[in-house]
């Protein structure tokens, strides 16, 4: 069963329920009203009939000597209307009924009797199936201090009887009627609200046959509960179709990065190749001189080639674990004034390997004792890949200052170069992954263009930020934030 077929028969059924609700409220208000008003206009006209009939007999001479025996009615036609009136004694026989009652009969008029008697007003109603429908309604005729007799008014109630059915039809056929319209009015409204998930099915369907990711909804109303989903699933649109293209460059950058090493370590197997069939081919005779020297050369490049692609594979390793959430950090108190010192003198030593002597400058500035809670090993690796970073950037006499202070809670380690600096455009994605502004420079320089996002990952593990401000051709500042430790952390 589709949706707008449950939301028409939902929103029919709940208006048929109101509605059979509110017409069994009116009918029986109306009923109880009527009723009662016809009960209360017979009670009326029975108690005046009886009024005036006491006071005409209770000073009949007659009356007291004999009241049941020798009593003398008036004419009741001067009290009835349009209801017919009878005097009835105790003994059940009708002593004086008005002229408009003619010859009808009053069936079971004597059951009231013995309430009369007891002074009780008495009512009820016969007939129906094809007979009048009359209500018969006694009260006591009371002459001298002396229940007499009982006076009955005889009211034809079919006129109330055909409003209540005519009420009741009405009523039914506006329920039916509405419950009709409310039929059409809730398909046409179930189909015009869910049109926007019509719209997002076809949207979906054509995407997964197309593979056009970069369609979108058209937004509207956005803030319905539609509209809200048009836009989450527009803002899933996007984010699917960004993890795509990350994914599609990835794999593009990943096969580039690999092919210039293992192109030229394949080179340099088929150089030796060639150098081994020449020796074969020369009755055994040994390698030449020129060879000889060849031979070191070309194990030493190959030896960096495969270095190169065994650090693209484990810093790619790295960040896979760490989108899969299978990578973890282990943290302790860690005083990072002593491991940035570390890193400073492994610093030194990294020019030293790059470098000619004095071509670049290594500095500390401030140097605050602060504690981290964090992994110191993770820690060192963040603190080495944006110092082999200036390293790599900033050209032969330039400078490069580590920097740490403890500023509150926050523990701000800073790490500034004098190098080539970056172009506003490039800010905002140099934590990209395989994200280089200058990549032939960078391959050279032995980059894959994964350090940053290390350094990012890193800091945003241990609860930090990593922001950089740069200006071209003066230098970068990368500026590392992390929660200072205080020594009563829980749990360590």
């Amino acid at each position: 069963m589709s949706i707008r077929l449950r939301l028409t028969l939902w929103y029919t059924a709940l208006l048929g329920a109101t509605l059979i609700l509110f017409s069994v409220i009116v009918y029986s208000a109306l009923s109880t009203n009527l009723w009662a008003q016809v009960e209360q206009d017979a009670a009326r006209q029975a108690g005046e009939v009886a009024s005036a009939l006491t006071q005409q007999l209770q000073f009949d001479i007659l009356v007291i000597r004999n009241p049941r025996s020798t009593m003398q009615f008036p004419d009741i036609d001067l009290f009835a209307s349009a209801s017919g009136v009878q005097i009835v004694d105790f003994d059940g026989m009708i002593v004086k009924r008005s002229s408009n009652l003619g010859a009808m009969s009053v069936p079971d008029y004597r059951m009231a009797l013995d309430a009369v008697q007891h002074g009780e007003n008495y009512n009820y109603y016969t007939g129906g199936a094809g007979e009048p429908e009359l209500l018969v309604y006694s009260v006591p005729l009371v002459v001298n201090d002396s229940i007499v007799g009982a006076v009955q008014v005889i009211k034809n109630v079919d006129s109330v009887r055909s409003t209540l059915s005519q009420v009741s039809r009405y009523l039914i056929l506006g329920t039916g009627l509405s419950l009709v319209l409310a039929a059409i009015v809730g398909a046409f409204l179930a189909r015009r609200t869910l049109a926007p998930l019509n719209a997002i099915t076809r949207t979906a369907g054509s995407i997964t046959q197309t593979g056009d990711l970069s369609r979108r909804l058209n937004v509207q109303e956005e803030q319905s509960e539609i509209g809200r989903l048009s836009t989450t699933f527009n803002a899933m649109l996007a984010q699917i179709q960004q993890l795509f293209d990350t994914q599609q460059q990835l794999i593009a950058d990943v096969s580039h990065e690999l092919r210039t090493p293992l192109t030229t370590v394949q080179g340099n197997v088929q150089l030796l190749q060639r150098m081994l069939s020449a020796t074969e081919s020369s009755s055994g005779r040994s390698l030449t001189s020129e060879m000889t020297e060849q031979v070191p050369e070309i194990l030493a490049e190959v030896e960096i080639e495969s270095m190169r692609m065994n650090t693209l594979i484990n810093d790619l390793l790295l960040l896979a674990q760490a989108d899969s959430g299978a990578l973890s950090i282990q943290k302790e108190p860690v005083e990072m004034d002593t491991l940035l010192l570390e890193i400073y003198l492994q610093a030194q030593r990294l020019v030293d390997q790059m470098r000619t002597a004095g071509a670049l400058t290594i500095r500390l500035g401030n140097e605050d004792q602060a504690m981290v809670l964090g992994d110191r090993e993770r820690l060192r690796q963040l603190l080495l890949n944006l110092v082999d970073n200036a390293i790599k950037y900033t050209p032969d006499g330039g400078v490069i200052t580590l920097d740490l202070k403890h500023e509150k809670e926050w523990v701000v380690i800073s790490v500034t170069d004098t190098g080539l600096g970056i172009s506003p455009e490039n800010l905002e994605q140099i934590f990209a992954r395989f994200y280089r502004t200058d990549k032939a420079r960078s391959r050279e320089l032995g980059g894959s263009g994964l350090g940053l996002s290390i350094v990012k990952w890193i800091a945003e593990a241990h609860g930090g930020t990593i922001d950089v401000t740069s200006t071209l051709s003066k230098g970068s500042v990368f500026t590392l934030r992390l929660p200072a430790y205080s020594g009563e952390t829980a749990g360590v």
